[in-house]
């Protein structure tokens, strides 16, 4: 028993240094400690998620003597293997297995019989470009040559990753050619994702939300297979740690509504992060919601095909509402948010993302080389068209987005039929609107987190609407992914 207590111990020091040292923006060292501590428990759930945060965030830092436990993890249940596959790529781009204009012929025998490698393409997507310009070349070769029934694990592994990313990756007039002339060659799978016929969609009566949702249901989004398993708590406990210990009088079994669900990540989220809530998730897209039941298979969570306009027709009141990257591709965001508070109970809470105007600046530049392709119908080839010429002229506005490296994710991050970001004013104005009051939001990572706090010491709670709006002015790509922020309904 004392020796128990005393590794638990060593564990969790290990991890409360991890932690300190990511806060002090010293990652290879944060990363050193969550490795060491993750050899002690190879099964603790805070060491496999902060290592796969670090490496998320820090793909360079892969390490050689780690390749088994890189592969361990990108197979690990409780972990987002697109978390990984950015530092699996990057150290086999460091070893020389994969080279910008290299041998295909020679990375084909590297890549061929090589375990990362093949867990790396059928577990998560490619986001890193010269991998996934190297990959294409291996795929050419391996199709052209007709080598790919020689290597059957590679070829399938190539399947796998196409049935993930949609048929994202570019080829030429020769692939092309031969896949015309044999549509029933078993390599194609490496090309084309297969069709499935649609179910039905919805039926709006507005016009953007119909538009929206026949969008997603062509294009579900975001691709995803399973996610960084949280720590479990409740839903009151994290509402009191973000208002500095307060009691919130949330109920422990809280009812929750994701509006906007999508695919079902967020929903899956929130079920493993609240385990006592009941979780309920709406979207406007059948296709969506089919994907979504899927993924949470075995979690708690009730499905709906319903607009968040139509919210009230759940007959009843929430506790907490997430409602993530869904407000700004409303026709008006604002009314929509306000159908969404009438169903949030009084004490009760959101957590909203909504695009930044300043932050989406790197997504608009990128548009104008695409201006002409934008309002055409959308298919396959369109999208890798879109996705050709960013990558041939300006990729350093997309490629560090996991949304560009996915068929689905470009139409999502660059066609989607309408976007009405916000600014930090305008989500003031809707606070006042709504009757909300802020809680806190959110900055990226643990050392924005500490510089603020540095910063502005008279606001730890992060509420200081003026102190945020000015941050974004000296960062303007601080919040390029989305405003991640809290609020809540007045109790009376």
């Amino acid at each position: 028993m004392t020796a128990t207590v005393g590794k638990m111990n060593q564990i969790d020091s290990l991890l409360d240094d991890a932690a300190m040292s990511e806060v002090e923006g010293l990652p290879e060292n944060a990363l050193a400690l969550a490795w060491r501590a993750l050899d002690l428990a190879p099964a603790d759930l805070r060491a496999k998620g902060l290592v796969a945060r670090l490496l998320r965030r820090n793909p360079d830092l892969a390490s050689a003597e780690r390749r088994a436990d890189l592969e361990r993890l990108l197979r690990d249940p409780d972990i987002d293997p697109d978390a990984i596959a950015s530092a699996g790529w990057s150290l086999l781009l460091a070893q020389g297995r994969l080279a910008l204009n290299g041998d295909p012929r020679a990375m084909t025998a590297a890549l061929a019989n090589d375990p990362l490698a093949l867990a790396l393409l059928t577990e998560a997507g490619v986001f890193t470009l010269d991998a996934e310009k190297a990959l294409t070349e291996v795929r050419r070769w391996l199709l052209l040559s007709g080598e790919w029934a020689n290597h059957p694990r590679l070829a399938q592994a190539f399947m796998s990753q196409t049935a993930r990313n949609g048929g994202a990756w570019l080829f030429d007039a020769n692939e092309g050619a031969v896949l015309q002339q044999s549509p029933a060659l078993p390599f194609a799978a490496a090309y084309h994702r297969e069709h499935r016929p649609l179910p039905p969609g919805g039926r709006f009566d507005d016009a953007v939300t119909q538009t929206v949702a026949n969008q997603y249901v062509r294009w579900p989004y975001p691709v995803w297979s399973r996610l960084t398993a949280p720590q479990a708590t409740t839903v009151p406990r994290e509402v009191e740690k973000l208002d500095g210990g307060r009691s919130s009088d949330l109920p422990v079994e809280a009812d929750v509504l994701v509006a906007g669900c999508g695919t079902g990540y967020e929903a899956a989220l929130l079920a493993r992060r609240f385990p006592d809530a009941r979780v309920t998730a709406i979207d406007v897209s059948q296709v969506s919601l089919d994907y979504a039941v899927r993924r949470c298979a075995g979690l708690d969570v009730d499905f709906r095909l319903l607009d968040l306009h139509e919210a009230a027709r759940l007959g009843r009141r929430f506790d907490l509402i997430a409602c993530s990257g869904v407000l700004h591709h409303l026709p008006n965001p604002e009314a929509g948010w306000a159908k969404l508070v009438e169903v949030l109970k009084p004490g009760g809470v959101m957590q909203v993302m909504v695009y930044s105007r300043v932050g989406r600046l790197p997504v608009k530049a990128a548009r104008t080389y695409i201006a002409d392709l934008r309002h055409q119908p959308v298919d396959e080839d369109l999208l890798r068209e879109v996705r050709r010429r960013l990558i041939e002229k300006a990729s350093k506005f997309v490629a560090g987005s996991f949304d560009f490296y996915s068929l689905d994710g470009v139409h999502d991050l660059l066609l989607n039929r309408h976007e009405d970001p916000f600014d930090v004013p305008r989500i003031v104005r809707a606070f006042d609107q709504l009757g909300l009051e802020l809680l806190a939001f959110e900055l990226p990572t643990a050392a924005d987190r500490k510089r603020y706090c540095r910063e502005h010491p008279e606001d730890p709670q992060f509420r200081d609407v003026n102190a945020w709006a000015a941050l974004e002015k000296v960062q303007p790509l601080l919040f390029s992914r989305m405003y991640k922020f809290w609020c809540r309904r007045a109790a009376t």
